[in-house]
């Protein structure tokens, strides 16, 4: 058994460590895992293990640190939060005195870009990506979709006449 341990490095004074690049290397782990970050996306990006994030990650000390760092964080969320409320008064005038054209210095492109903006921000986006489907019809399919078409403007009050009155 003693060989086993003589020949594991771990044991030996062979084995050096950068202090200075660990306490890096857990500092920047316990700001990824702050900013929500996976260990194994913790790991990929600083080149360690999964685990060794995982140790760092549930030590005493790492966990106090990341509370810490998650209270400042929320303190400056809410600052930041507080700023773009005083803030959306100012910038929606603006963008109001650009796309009724107060502002000399903006373009048709530019007020037409704040407008569509706007418009996206209220639902009215454009149309991104069109699914279009094609399929053959035979005369009986268009018979019966004029029939159901006629049958749905009778019943909404639209037309009065029959399917075989208006053909």
């Amino acid at each position: 058994m003693s060989e086993k341990v003589n020949l594991d490095k771990r044991f030996t004074s062979e084995r050096k460590y950068d202090i200075k690049a660990l306490w890096e290397k857990h500092a920047e782990i316990t700001r990824q895992v702050v900013l929500g970050r996976t260990n194994v996306d913790i790991a990929e990006s600083i080149g360690c293990t999964p685990q060794t994030v995982s140790n760092v990650r549930n030590s005493p000390l790492a966990k106090a640190k990341i509370e810490t760092m998650s209270e400042q964080r929320d303190e400056e969320t809410v600052s930041i939060a507080a700023r773009i409320e005083q803030f959306a008064p100012v910038a929606l005038g603006l963008l109001e005195e650009i796309v009724n054209g107060k502002v000399p210095e903006a373009s048709i492109a530019l007020r037409a870009k704040v407008a569509s903006s706007h418009l996206g921000r209220a639902g009215y986006g454009e149309v991104h990506k069109a699914h279009i489907l094609s399929q053959h019809l035979s005369r009986e399919d268009i018979e019966r979709i004029k029939l159901r078409a006629v049958s749905a403007a009778q019943s909404a009050g639209v037309i009065e006449a029959s399917y075989k009155e208006l053909t």
